[in-house]
């Protein structure tokens, strides 16, 4: 529990250490990432599972993205597109909006449900190694209702800036905590 209250203060200090350095290349938005999640929902039980995803920059400014997590007796699917730039070299602002499917599998009670999700916020380099991104979205699904939630990630790369290692936080009607790698295709 304190591990989940402290570690967005822990990440708001690096940025302030790592700020002033000054970036050599943009957000990348063509990669595949894969990581372990733990899950901890308002009204539940939380668990652990893992996620894949992949994004693909299909025009300067335009990317595709999809994910799958798997978490316990939860399933999460989406798949969307989005729009990024405006910030110059060192930051991007984005904006996405993602088709969402929802499956929960107890054995006893089966639901399925569906909506979509609008998400914005910036990606910013800080350095040569390391990215931060900040993020807020609306979820509205058919029969769940819709949720806000409030993302903040952390990315650090190595091998060139092919491979990174990141972690992200996210808040809302489930909190959601992320490790993951990340291997960009340029």
């Amino acid at each position: 529990m304190m591990l989940r209250r402290t570690w967005p203060l822990a990440l708001v200090v690096l940025l302030v250490a790592v700020g002033p350095v000054c970036a050599q290349e943009a957000p990348r938005w063509g990669y595949v990432e894969a990581g372990y999640i733990d899950f901890s929902p308002d009204e539940g039980d939380s668990d652990n599972g893992v996620f894949g995803g992949v994004s693909f920059e299909i025009l300067k400014m335009i990317h595709l993205v999809a994910e799958y997590d798997s978490v316990g007796d939860f399933s999460f699917w989406n798949a969307g597109g989005g729009w990024h730039g405006l910030l110059g070299e060192q930051a991007d602002l984005f904006a996405e909006v993602k088709w969402q499917d929802v499956s929960v599998d107890t054995g006893t009670n089966d639901v399925d449900d569906n909506g979509y999700t609008v998400a914005g916020g910036v990606r910013w380099m800080l350095g040569d190694r390391f990215e931060v991104k900040g993020s807020v979205a609306r979820t509205d699904l058919d029969e769940a209702g819709d949720d806000v939630t409030f993302k903040a990630e952390g990315l650090f790369f190595l091998l060139g800036n092919k491979l990174g290692l990141g972690a992200s936080y996210e808040t809302g009607d489930s909190d959601t905590l992320r490790a993951f790698a990340r291997w960009n295709f340029r």
